[in-house]
Formats: structure tokens, sequence, C-alpha cells
């Protein structure tokens, strides 16, 4: 059984169908539709009641929604009984002649029914009456052109619910007639379009006829000779070429020949020719012919449309080995569910799906469609930033680049978030992608550690994203240097002595260095701890010391690569 129905969440949403106690998963598509097959097991184990379908869905943000609706089991057939016709079942020459009533009564029907009476290659309909009885009139010409011999009446009936019953009678023709009758053609009397195509025997039985009595049968303007046989029997050949020139609609069988008695008699039987283009299509699966990694979690529907196929034929579809069914609706459109785990069963790659479907009369019609399954989700990668993932005073100012790389297909899209703030760049041929943030984002960027984040979907939709830290140092450190000598003056002692240099440091981190440059020679210290550092210069350095103003000079670079000369 198909339940199928509609939602205003976005594709891919999981919808939980829950009957008689059991939960079936369907997966909402792109035009907002879901629907999803209750197993033919399920459905049979369903008692003879009401029961309530619901169906509930669960927003993004964890909203939910539940929908109900009540079916009811009912399937039992009804019943149809044919009273004795003529009395005793038995229509001899007198009652042949006024004609006769078929009548009976009905159960698990109600009033206005239609009932169907077939006899003798007739078929006559009635409804169903107050009382629940039925009647049918079969006129004294069509008696007697079925001749003498036994025949089946059956009746059928279907009721509101769709289930079909019916019943059967035996009667004889017994009126001293001599008569023909033709049998049914093709298995239904429906020529269809393969039958129309290929050699066909006509065949029949006669009362009253001698053996060897010749027949003319005579078919859309062609006429066939048989003979009739020691058992009564008769039958002649039509050719291929014949048939196929029957034309589409209605086709009579006529077959005449004379008696025992020398009397002409004739019989016409109507045969009905089905040429109908019979036509299957398959919509696309997924929306996109692709399977991703989220719908392969999900439920599949299958779903197409069908042309000059009747309501309630059978769809039958073959996808990943597996074979479903689906019914034909009014409109000639068809639906049924892949269960979740048939699904997930699915391997990756090109693949197809077949489905095929008849008419009432045996015209018949396949399709193939392709799809793929793609449930890989693509990789994606950032590169250092900055160069050492550190954004200093300098760069701050400046744009930065922020590339990587990326398995995605060339020309999909990169969304790149950096302090709430989004950018774009397109992966390439060689799988590179890269974008630029504006020196202006950059500098509103806050000490401390950020986060950029990049994110990918590939073809078939199957998301990666990755994340990088970068850190934000844009405290120049301040170096000082203390008071040289005691005074900032190197006397003549002083001036044969070694030099201690010293000074202090703010913003910088303990090991970070200290370059001292006095009378063109450099010399380097570390800061400790707390933030101090000191350089000694030779005696020998010191004694090169010209008289006059002297400038010490003393550089620190932290390791975000802020200066402070």
């Amino acid at each position: 059984v198909l339940i199928s129905g509609t939602s205003n969440q976005p594709a891919g949403t999981g919808v939980t169908v829950t009957l008689n106690g059991k939960n079936y998963s369907a997966s909402i598509d792109a035009l907002g539709n879901w629907s999803v097959t209750v197993p033919a097991s399920a459905v049979s184990a369903l008692g003879e009641a009401t029961y309530t379908v619901t169906a509930s869905v669960t927003s993004g943000v964890g909203n939910s929604a539940t929908a109900s609706h009540n079916v009811q089991v009912d399937s039992a057939l009804p019943g149809v009984t044919i009273n004795t016709i003529a009395s005793d079942n038995i229509i001899n020459a007198g009652e042949v002649s006024t004609g006769q009533t078929v009548s009976g009564t009905v159960s698990g029907a109600a009033v206005g029914d239609t009932v169907t009476v077939t006899m003798g290659g007739n078929t006559y309909t009635t409804t169903v009456q107050t009382g629940l009885v039925w009647s049918v009139n079969v006129p004294s010409s069509a008696l007697t052109a079925m001749g003498n011999g036994s025949l089946t009446v059956t009746a059928s009936v279907t009721n509101i619910q769709g289930n079909t019953g019916s019943g059967t009678r035996d009667v004889t023709i017994d009126a001293s007639l001599p008569g023909l009758r033709v049998d049914t053609v093709a298995g239904d009397d429906i020529v269809n379009t393969i039958e129309h195509s290929q050699n066909l025997i006509i065949t029949g039985t006669s009362e009253g006829f001698t053996a060897g009595t010749a027949l003319t049968v005579s078919i859309n303007g062609k006429t066939y000779q048989a003979s009739v046989a020691a058992d009564g029997t008769w039958s002649a050949a039509v050719p291929a070429a014949d048939v196929s020139a029957w034309p589409a609609g209605t086709v009579s069988v006529n077959v005449s020949g004379s008696s025992s008695a020398g009397n002409p008699v004739s019989i016409s039987h109507n045969v009905t020719v089905d040429l109908a283009a019979v036509a299957i299509s398959i919509n696309p699966l997924a929306t996109d012919d692709v399977i991703n990694v989220a719908e392969k979690g999900g439920s599949l529907t299958l779903s197409g449309t069908t042309t000059n196929v009747e309501e309630g034929q059978t769809v039958t579809l073959t996808v990943g080995g597996k074979t479903y069914t689906a019914t034909v609706g009014a409109d000639g459109s068809w639906s049924t569910t892949v269960p979740a785990t048939d699904v997930a069963a699915l391997k990756d790659g090109s693949a197809s799906v077949q489905a095929s479907v008849s008419n009432v009369n045996g015209n018949s019609a396949s399709a193939t469609h392709g799809y793929s399954v793609d449930s890989t989700a693509p990789a994606i990668t950032i590169d250092t930033l900055s160069g050492n993932n550190i954004l200093n005073a300098t760069e701050a100012g400046q744009p930065l680049t922020v590339s990587g790389t990326s398995t995605a297909e060339a020309g999909q899209t990169v969304t790149i978030t950096l302090n709430n703030k989004t950018y774009t760049a397109t992966v390439g041929t060689d799988g590179s992608w890269s974008t630029s943030v504006p020196a202006t984002d950059v500098s509103s960027l806050a000490s401390g550690s950020v986060t950029v984040s990049a994110a990918v979907t590939d073809k078939a939709g199957n998301p990666a994203s990755a994340n990088h830290a970068l850190t934000v140092d844009t405290v120049v450190p301040v170096l000082t240097i203390n008071t040289l000598a005691g005074d900032d003056v190197i006397n003549a002692t002083e001036h044969g002595q070694a030099l201690i240099v010293t000074g202090t440091c703010t913003g910088a981190a303990a090991g970070d260095v200290v370059t001292v440059t006095l009378n063109s020679k450099t010399y380097t210290a570390t800061l400790d701890a707390s933030g101090n550092w000191s350089v000694g210069v030779p005696s020998a350095d010191v004694a090169a010391i010209p008289a006059g103003p002297v400038t010490v000079s003393a550089t620190v670079t932290d390791k975000a690569g802020n200066r402070d000369d």
C-alpha cells in the first residue's frame, strides 16, 4: 500500500509514518512530496477494522508537526448468486424463442453497484436493486446464435471498496438448433499490439452439422475456409499479414455454413483490437538523478507517468537488483518507495532503474532511467595563514589571503567564514581555491585566537568543511634601555673596562631576542621572564668607542613579528 503526502519542509527532511504500531521512513522531495510503501506482509497482517495512519516531521530547529488519516480495511469479497435459469437450467426451443431473464442476488455489495453478466461470449450489465437483487434480459436472437450445447453463465460485482466477487451457473441449450459458436479469440477476445503481428487461429464448435461440412469464416473483408470435424469442432487460420491489417476497434468474426438439414446458419462474434501505444516514463531520482550521502540515509521515491494505461495496473520496477511495484493512478502517474535499508545498500557509481507496465489488454511498455550514487564526501583543507598562522600589527592593516585545496569538482563554490563574515572562492581545475579578506575586515579582528572556516559541497550535494586557527597579535613590544655606566657617560677609567647594557621590554615574551647596536657592532640578549635583558660589551669594543656622543640602539621582534626599535 502506497501512503503519500506533502510537507513544507526542505528536501531531504525525514518523515515518519506509523500504521498498526509499525514505523516507516520517507524523505521529502524537492516539490514537498513524500511517499512510503507499506510491504504486502504488513498489509496482510491488518485485520478487518479502521486504522489511523499518522505522519510526523521535525524541522531543522526542532519544531514538530503531525497529521493523521483514518483508513478502513475491508478485504471481504462480495458474493454473487445466479438463480436457476429457465426453471431447470435447460433452455428449450420455446424458451429460446421468448428470450430469458438471468437474475440473482448479491451480498457484500450495495444498491447501485454494477453487475456484469457473461453468457455465450456476450456481456450484459445491470445494477443491484433494492433487496440486493439484479437481473438482465438475454434476447432470443442471442440465444439462437449460441446454438445447442452446454455453456457457463458468469456474473460478477465490485463493491465500493473495490473488492470483486463472482458466481457461475452451467446451463444447456436444447432447442434442436443447428448452431455455430466461435470460441474466445486470442484468449480474451482482445487482440493487442503483440498479437496484432502474429498468426491467429480462430476456433469454434457446431451443433447439427455433418462432419466435413465446409464453413466460411469472414473477417475484415477476407474469407477463410474451415471444415467441421467429427466432434463438431472447427478452426480457421488467419495469417499474420491479415491480422496486422485489422483496424483498431471492434472487428467481427462471421462464420456461416449449411446444417445437416440444409438450412443456412451464421453467427457473428466481436473481437476488440487494441493498438493503443502504451508508454511509461521515470522521473528524476532524488531530484537530480544523483543520490548523495544524506539521501542515501533515507528512503527513495521512484515515480513517473504512463500513457494509455488504465488505473490500477501494476508497474514493475527494478533498482539495485531488487524489484518493487507501484500502481497506476487515475491520472496515469505512479509512485513507490524504496526502503532506507535498500537505498543504503546501493553501491557508489552509475546505475539505472528499469520500469515496465502493461495495459489491461496486454500492450506493454518499458523504460530505463540512469542515475548515480555518490556518497563520498569531498575533502577540503585550509593553508597556513599569514605565513605562520599569526597575524601581527603590520599584517592586520593589509588584505589577508585565505587559500586551500579541495577534492570537490572544479567550479564548485567554497564559502569561507571569518569573524561572522563570509567570503567565497571557486575550486580550480587543480583543486586549489583562494580568496582575499579586505584590509578593513582584517583590521577589525580582535586580539586573540580566531577561527577561519571553509565549507564546500560537491555536485552530488555531499558537504565538507574545515576549520583553521589564526592568532591575532597586534601588540607592538615596547623596549627601553637603562642608563649606561650610571650616568650615560663613559669616562677615561670606564673607557678601558667592559660595559653592561641593560633594559626592559613589555609586550614581548621570555626568550625573545633583543639586538643591541653600539659603535656599529651588534650584540644579542634574551628577555627573561620579567622582561629584563642585558648584554655585555667587551672592554676592547668599549676602548674603540671614539670620544663624543655615541648612540646605543636596541630592537626586539616578538613571535608575531611585531618590532620595536
